[in-house]
């Protein structure tokens, strides 16, 4: 019988083969138990959008757990159906921010921040109509801040998919907005700060700037989103101050609305400054005291 020789190309094949099958199972196995952002490699944000996304996904945190106080508490049954919308609409556009934020490597916090659970802890301490005053009172002047919000991002966020979540969701914040105000006693709601008419009729003819006049060049746009996204920022200012109008045309800023103290009117002064060079800023801001017991 011939005797059959193997050449050692020949006899190291199985183990190349098994070699080669165990590399590419542990390469797969690595790419399947990886982050997503590790195996595509994860997108990331400039500063500007990072802060959108983590204040609107705080805003996001802190309206859903209002409108569930909302649901439990609130005398009038058309209210209590209002919550429970705000409820469900805000958990999906929740859900849908944290995804987004996974993948741009955003880091988001589980936890409502201080100001938010002190609203929460003064609204469990009423009852009754009471109640219902000011849980509308906070749905409005909280949506309003959204609006503004997501409005500056649909316009300048440089992240496409950021961008396109804030046109997406900005009509739903609008819609509540609405059903709020349309729910709320006339005398139970602090007249808007910000988005509205009222403040544009008590200036000097020779400065009727209104938020109409925010000239729409990539520039102008950018500059009064990053001008709002700062405001927004600050701690401890009053709500009027974090929504005075910001009006940017042809790279100069003007800042109008009313604020309760000089200190609030220097602190948004100065960031306006920051961002745009000191001669291109108009501050008109004017303080106005709160009422007794107001924000």
């Amino acid at each position: 019988m011939k005797r059959q020789h193997h050449t050692p190309s020949t006899l190291l094949k199985p183990r190349a083969i098994t070699l080669l099958s165990t590399l590419t199972l542990a390469v797969c196995g690595f790419l399947l138990l990886a982050p997503r952002g590790m195996a595509a490699g994860k997108d990331t944000l400039n500063a500007s959008d990072v802060q959108f996304v983590k204040h609107a996904a705080a805003a996001g945190l802190a309206v859903v757990k209002l409108a569930g106080l909302g649901v439990q508490k609130a005398s009038r049954a058309d209210i209590k159906a209002f919550a429970a919308m705000i409820v469900t609409d805000h958990a999906k556009a929740n859900a849908e921010l944290t995804q987004l934020a996974a993948t741009k490597g955003v880091e988001l916090s589980a936890v409502i921040d201080p100001r938010h659970a002190d609203t929460f802890q003064q609204l469990e301490k009423v009852s009754g109509p009471d109640f219902d005053k000011q849980f509308l009172a906070e749905m409005v002047r909280g949506h309003q801040k959204c609006v503004s919000s997501f409005e500056a991002a649909a316009s300048a966020a440089r992240d496409n998919d950021v961008k396109a979540y804030a046109i997406t969701t900005l009509p739903v914040l609008k819609s509540h907005l609405g059903k709020a105000l349309e729910l709320s006693p006339t005398t139970s709601v602090t007249p808007e700060p910000d988005n509205t008419a009222r403040n544009v009729r008590d200036r000097d003819p020779a400065s009727t700037l209104t938020p109409l006049d925010q000239g729409s060049s990539k520039n102008d746009l950018a500059i009064t989103a990053q001008i709002r996204r700062d405001v927004t920022a600050l701690n401890n200012i009053s709500v009027n101050a974090q929504n005075v109008k910001i009006i940017t045309l042809n790279g100069r800023v003007t800042l109008r609305g009313p604020v309760h103290t000089a200190e609030e009117k220097s602190l948004i002064g100065a960031i306006a400054d920051r961002i745009v060079r000191s001669k291109s800023v108009d501050n008109q801001l004017e303080v106005k005291p709160a009422p007794t017991g107001g924000n």
